[in-house]
Formats: structure tokens, sequence, C-alpha cells
């Protein structure tokens, strides 16, 4: 090679090399030393085998897929110090894409930047690499005798399950295992819907004549500690604080969400599965199914998760739904938006109401989720003089400020029924705010923090739903200390309406209910990591 084609062969390898390198040093889930050098010795081995079997110029063109592949790992690594995980490109490709996307436009200095740098790398790769083999080997048959000895040795060290997990862990060859992964869980679930289409709890519907209203109101990106009802020095919920000094409002300290990413932490709420039996989220049919059946009227008002496959299968199955789009006219998209469909199903009175209103709340980007008049914590915005960490918090305060306001506009429609009305709120998941050394931030994060998993769970109830069920709302108060997750919330939903245990079907278990006095304490709370293995929250 000449000098200039060695230091820009030298160059790129290392720039695709680089994800391998920082993952050696950062990716916490390789633990060990000895996985830690498996995966550099595996990511040495695949690159290689590039060189064996390609000119180096094809190589390199190849390897431009590779590249982009790269640019994923290395994001995943430096937001969440782990290689990529199934979750992370299950939401990036085919469940939030609108939210991915809105975040990729919040950073397009970074994109742009990026793809300069793809441009840059293709002019190299013409401009200085030759058409060559790298290892010039003894004819044909010798390179045809490494292409295939060379991934042979690979499948054998493979076929070790110490040396596999590390080596599936490689950059790019981990992503397109996830894809592979993705691709497998997609089959099963489609098939367990296809299995689901006739599916019947065998309930029978309530006998009671006097119509009751369970609204079920799903928070984004809602974490326990930036509520004023909750102890924050900020007066983020000034209408839950009046609400709970009227003893109208009950609000658990203990709860934690199932997951950090609303793709399986909303899913996953609405059925009875837990992350140790998650094969019964494909069993049955979800809560809302459950109140179907017993005679309830649902609806399903949303202004997130158009593209949710999970949650359109759910959706797709009410009596009433309404998906409310942000037609990106304006810089805000905010909840209340939400507010005339709920008017519209709440006006026929005659019937049992189960009603899921799921929020985009406070989701990133913070600042577009309330309108101008609730500025109240500033700088809010970037671009302006202040910290980064500052911004943040202002903004997300705000959000929740806003969450309050909407909340309340809700309540307050559920009053003007005059029914028996429960509604409680949970968020599906948390948020970092840069709040240790760490710096972490948004959520998803592959070893997550408590503050992705610690929720606000605030139970609102009618005086006549407290009337009529004065052991329930007592069991209300004993147990908002208890610590629970959002597991209970199937449970808990049914519990709080007229369907009742019917014989032979088992569907309330009053150990979960909120709403019952035989509700237990959890001493260890389960959650699922972001390869959807379940691990216990806080340890």
């Amino acid at each position: 090679m000449k000098r200039s084609e060695l230091i820009t062969f030298i160059t790129l390898s290392l720039f695709l090399f680089l994800p391998n390198l920082m993952g050696m040093f950062m990716a916490v889930d390789l633990g060990c030393i000895e996985s830690r050098i498996v995966y550099i010795i595996s990511a040495l081995l695949f690159y290689l085998l590039g060189l064996y079997l390609l000119r180096r110029r094809t190589f390199f063109y190849v390897a431009s897929i590779w590249l982009l592949f790269s640019a994923v790992e290395i994001v995943h690594l430096v937001v969440n110090e782990a290689t990529t995980s199934i979750l992370f490109v299950y939401t990036c490709l085919i469940s939030e894409k609108g939210e991915f996307l809105e975040l990729l436009s919040s950073y397009w200095f970074v994109v742009v930047a990026f793809f300069a740098l793809w441009g840059v790398y293709f002019y190299c790769v013409r401009r200085f690499i030759s058409n060559e083999y790298t290892f010039p080997l003894h004819g044909r048959h010798g390179r045809i005798a490494a292409g295939i000895s060379l991934p042979l040795c690979i499948a054998c060290f493979a076929c070790i399950p110490q040396l596999r997990e590390p080596m599936l862990k490689v950059a790019p060859i981990n992503i397109c295992y996830r894809l592979v992964q993705i691709y497998n869980i997609n089959k099963e679930i489609n098939s367990g819907e296809a299995q689901l289409q006739d599916y019947h709890f065998g309930i029978s519907p309530v006998a009671s004549d006097e119509p009751d209203i369970v609204l079920f109101l799903i928070g984004e990106t809602s974490r326990y500690d930036h509520w004023q009802v909750n102890g924050y020095n900020r007066a983020t919920s000034p209408y839950l604080c009046r609400r709970d000094s009227m003893g109208e409002l009950v609000s658990f300290d203990s709860c934690y969400s199932i997951a950090n990413l609303t793709t399986v932490s909303v899913p996953l709420i609405l059925s009875r599965a837990t992350p140790q039996d998650l094969p019964l989220y494909l069993s049955e049919q979800s809560v809302v199914d459950v109140f179907h059946e017993a005679g309830y009227e649902t609806s399903w008002i949303a202004d997130q998760s158009y593209a949710n496959h999970f949650l359109l299968n759910i959706s797709g199955r009410c009596d009433y739904t309404a998906y409310v789009r942000d037609d990106r006219a304006h810089e805000t998209f905010v909840d209340t938006v939400l507010l005339a469909p709920l008017q519209q199903v709440l006006t026929d009175s005659a019937v049992h109401k189960m009603i899921i209103v799921h929020s985009l709340g406070c989701h990133y980007k913070y600042s577009a989720r309330y309108p101008e008049s609730y500025r109240v914590y500033m700088p809010d915005k970037d671009g302006l003089k202040a910290s980064r960490k500052e911004v943040m918090v202002n903004s997300y305060d705000n959000a929740i400020l806003f969450t309050d306001y909407f909340i309340e506009r809700v309540i307050e429609a559920l009053e003007q029924t005059g029914k028996k009305a429960v509604l409680v709120y949970v968020g599906d998941h948390g948020e970092n705010l840069l709040d240790d050394e760490r710096g972490m931030f948004l959520h998803g994060t592959y070893s997550g923090s408590i503050y992705e998993y610690h929720v606000p769970l605030f139970v609102w109830t009618s005086r006549s739903w407290r009337e009529a069920h004065p052991d329930k709302a007592n069991a209300l108060m004993h147990n908002r200390h208890k610590k629970l997750s959002t597991m209970n919330i199937s449970h808990s939903l049914m519990d709080m309406s007229e369907i009742t245990n019917t014989a032979g079907i088992n569907l309330i278990d009053s150990t979960r209910s909120i709403v019952c006095p035989s509700m237990r304490s959890r001493e260890a709370v389960y959650g699922l990591d972001a390869n959807l293995q379940p691990f216990i929250i806080g340890d």
C-alpha cells in the first residue's frame, strides 16, 4: 500500500471499529473482563473476515451499511452505556417512529454531521483505497478455503454459551440479531393474536342498573418526585393538591412501572401478565376486553402511539376509538385536544362506561407540551443562557403543571355526569433529568434508573362512588403506602367497577387490587429491562 492509502486505510478501519472500542470500555451489559475480551476478539475476527473475502475498496463500500448501524450503536452506548437492545430497535423502527423522529429533529445537527462524515467516508474510499486484496492468498482455492474455515471457527465458538452472548453483542452483528429477534417476536405475536380473535373470558354482564364510569388516564413520561402533591418543592400540581385536601384524591407513594418504554409498559399495564409470566399477554385479551364482555361501553381516546401495534389491537376492539393527531402546524401540541372526544363519550350517560385516555403528557420535547401561559418556570427553552439541566427541569415542570390542569379538566367532565365515577392516573414510566453524576437523560435506558421506574399513581373518586363503595374507599387510603407496581392496575380497575369474579373464573386477584383491604405490599417489585429480561427494581 502507498503511504496515503495506508493512512486512509487505518483511519477508516478505526472509524468502523469505533463502536466496538467504545463498547469494550463503556457497555455495562458485557459484564466481566473475560466477556469483554471475547467481545473485542470477535469484533476483530468479523472485521478480518470481511477483509479476507473482499477487495479493499469493495469491503469499505459494503461496510458503509455497517457505518449506519455503527451510528445507532454509538448513540446507544453514549445514552445507555450498553450495546443496542431489542426495545431500542423496536421503538425506533416499528412502534414509536414519530417519537423517534421528533427526537432526531431536536438533534438535527448531529444527523447532519453524521451524513457529512458519511460523504467524506465515500470520498476517501473512492479517492485513496485501491481495489486489491489486503491479504493475498494462494489462488482462488485458498481464498475459498479461508472463506469457509473462518466462519466455521466463529460458528464453533458461538456454540459455547459463555462465548456466544458477548459475540452477539458485537456491532453490527448485534443489530442484525435484534432485527431477527424482533421478527420472531412479531411472528409469535401475530400467531397469538390470530388465536385470540374469538377469545372470551366467559364472564356475565354486570347486574347493576345504575351506570358507573371507570376512566383510566395513562400519563406519559411522568416521574413521581416532580409532583407537588407528592412533596415536590415546586407548585406543579395545585389542582391535585386541592382535590387531596378535599378528601377526593389518594396518591400512592411507592408505585413502580413494569418498563421504562411505552411500547412495553402500556400494553402490559392493560393485561394480567407479569414480568415472570409474559406469555399470558399472548394467551388472553386485555382488561379493556374484560369490561366490554361485562357490558361496559369501552372507549379509547389518545393523542399518541398511532403506530403501536399492541395498542392498536386493543383500541380497535373498543366501541369508540379516537386518535387525535398532531398536524405539526403549531409549535405545541397539548393534551386538551382530548377533551372534545371525551365529552362526546360522556354525553350518553345511560350505560356503564370504561374509558382509556392515553395522553402525551410530559414526553420530550417538554416545551412543546404546554401553551405559552404555562411557561411558569424559566428559562425553559434551549439557546438561552442557562445550564442544560436547568432548561430540562424547568420545561419538564411546566409540562407537569399543565398535566395537572388537564387532569382537573377530566375530573370536572366526570363530575358533570353526576354518575358514580373513578379516575385512575398512572405514569407509564418516568424520566431522567441529568439527576446525578451518570448524566442520564430521557428514558428507555438499558440499566434503568429509579427515576424511570418510580411513577405517580393517583386515584380520584366521586362522592357517589365513595358512598356506594365505602369499604373500597377506605382500602384506598389504607393501601396508599404499600409497595406495588403497574401490574396491580388491571386488577384494581376491575375491582373498582361492578365486575365481579364468577364461578370458575378468578379474574381479580384481591392481593393486587388497591381497593381491596387484603392487597399485599410487595417486598420485591419486578420490571423488564431493554432486552425484556425481568429484574428487581431498585437492586
